[in-house]
């Protein structure tokens, strides 16, 4: 696939465009997946015995998109393929007043970046991988960042993500800190959360 620079503007070319009620499932499971399972593990909780924690998980989608987040999926015809899903960090820190304890070290880190454009999630689907996708969404990622005014993105990402953490480094993202996960009941590999950043 043949790579774009960042659009400045943040408009969306195809094969991007925005979030459809349609894309939740797709998007939830790729969400999941960028979470290391973390979030089916709390999807599970809120859906008790005989709920579907999926269903928690599609609509989380569009809580996020309430909450100002931007949904961006990749999609060439045939339904989503990737996910790119962020927003920007205000000046002042985020309450952990509330906060499930999964969440806290994932605040704290991103309350480090104030005016941050944070990268929650950058994700595709297996079949799909190799395909410069993630380099897509990421130069996406940036025109949005740029275009809100931002002067960095910042992104957080598992200690054991490693191909992941390559990548970022190699396009200009530099670890800041870490912060050690929460385990709970989630059994998902890793120790820390590692917070990176990229000056615009």
């Amino acid at each position: 696939m043949t790579q774009t620079r960042p659009n400045q503007s943040g408009a969306l070319a195809a094969p991007l465009r925005p979030f459809k009620p349609e894309d939740a499932d797709t998007v939830a499971r790729l969400n999941d997946m960028a979470s290391g399972g973390m979030l089916l593990t709390v999807w599970k909780r809120l859906a008790g015995t005989n709920g579907d924690p999926w269903e928690h998980g599609r609509l989380q989608q569009f809580e996020q998109l309430e909450a100002g987040w931007n949904i961006v999926v990749l999609d060439q015809g045939s339904g989503v393929e990737a996910v790119l899903m962020g927003q920007p960090h205000g000046a002042e820190p985020a309450s952990l007043e509330g906060v499930d304890a999964e969440w806290v070290p994932l605040v704290e880190l991103e309350n480090l970046v104030p005016n941050a454009w944070c990268l929650n999630v950058i994700a595709t689907l297996p079949a799909y991988r190799g395909l410069g996708h993630g380099a897509r969404l990421m130069a996406q990622a940036q025109s949005m960042a740029c275009a809100g005014g931002h002067s960095r993105i910042a992104l957080v990402v598992s200690d054991v993500s490693i191909p992941a953490i390559r990548l970022y480094k190699r396009s200009g993202f530099d670890e800041i800190a870490r912060r050690p996960m929460f385990k709970g009941d989630w059994t998902g590999p890793g120790q820390d959360w590692v917070l990176m950043v990229k000056s615009l």
